[in-house]
């Protein structure tokens, strides 16, 4: 069946009213001629300032598809019509004189894309912040377990040097213990001498006295020895609990570092897949 130009354009223009219903998204919808624009739908969530009867715009899609008889597109920023548009026009051949006598055009708005890339961008953004910050914790924590160890070795250190100071402590005991016993022995020389040991008497006593400084020195380096040993005893069990604490935070900075940039990985597919759509 050969149809004329006019009575081909007249049977797209009859199922127009179809037009919107085969879109998923919400569209404006034109019909022109190679002149005029025939027929407009408007979307329901938007509208475009075209209007029945007026004049294809100069340079619009619908002008360059009826110049190159292929589909065209083309894309509006946000300063012309208040929100980004994506417009396309489709040539109406007519199969009988192989002729252009207008076209379909539709346009949908592009602002849900736009925050889709938007909010695409924003949490890229903030997941390679958290991925950069998450890893100087984690690097952090690392620091904080290692300088703990340290810590805790340097405690184990200095309990062992105490144990051999206690064992000098002992040994002077017994220098003071054996220098006491001499004196005494000295002393009861002396005495059995009479008279000839007067002198030795007074040496034996000035060594006997030097036993007792030492033993009570000794006591009192025994007492301080113990109040040290207290103090590191509970060093020591501070250090452990902080050396465990800071293994745990370790692990679990490393965890939150593997999780962000898991997470920074992902908005970046996120953002490539909303600009491909767009």
């Amino acid at each position: 069946m050969n149809l004329s130009d006019e009575e081909y354009l007249n049977s797209v223009k009859a199922t127009f009213p179809i037009f919107p219903q085969l879109m998923t998204s919400d569209a404006v919808f034109t019909i022109t001629d190679t002149k005029k624009i025939l027929l407009v739908k408007q979307a329901e969530s938007f509208q475009l300032p075209i209007n029945e009867g007026e004049d294809l715009a100069q340079g619009g899609s619908t002008e360059k598809t009826i110049k190159s008889g292929k589909k065209e597109e083309n894309r509006y920023p946000k300063d012309i019509y208040g929100f980004p548009v994506m417009m396309q026009a489709i040539p109406l051949v007519n199969p009988s004189t192989n002729h252009i006598v207008g076209t379909i055009t539709y346009a949908v708005s592009l602002e849900r894309e736009n925050k889709v890339v938007e909010m695409a961008t924003s949490l890229q953004s903030f997941s390679q912040e958290l991925a950069s910050y998450s890893e100087e914790v984690a690097n952090s924590a690392q620091e904080l377990q290692e300088n703990s160890r340290s810590i805790n070795k340097m405690v184990s250190e200095t309990q062992e040097e105490i144990k051999n100071m206690d064992n000098i402590v002992q040994y002077i005991k017994n220098i003071a213990d054996t220098t006491n016993l001499l004196g005494l022995n000295a002393a009861i020389e002396a005495s059995r001498a009479g008279a000839q040991g007067r002198r030795f008497s007074v040496v034996a006593g000035e060594i006997r006295k030097l036993a007792a400084n030492s033993k009570d020195s000794t006591g009192e380096i025994n007492d301080t020895l113990i109040g040290i040993k207290n103090n590191i005893n509970e060093i020591t069990g501070a250090v452990s609990e902080f050396s465990a604490t800071s293994e745990t935070q370790a692990a679990q900075s490393e965890q939150i570092a593997s999780g962000s940039q898991d997470l920074s990985d992902l908005s970046s597919k996120l953002l490539n897949l909303s600009e491909e759509i767009m």
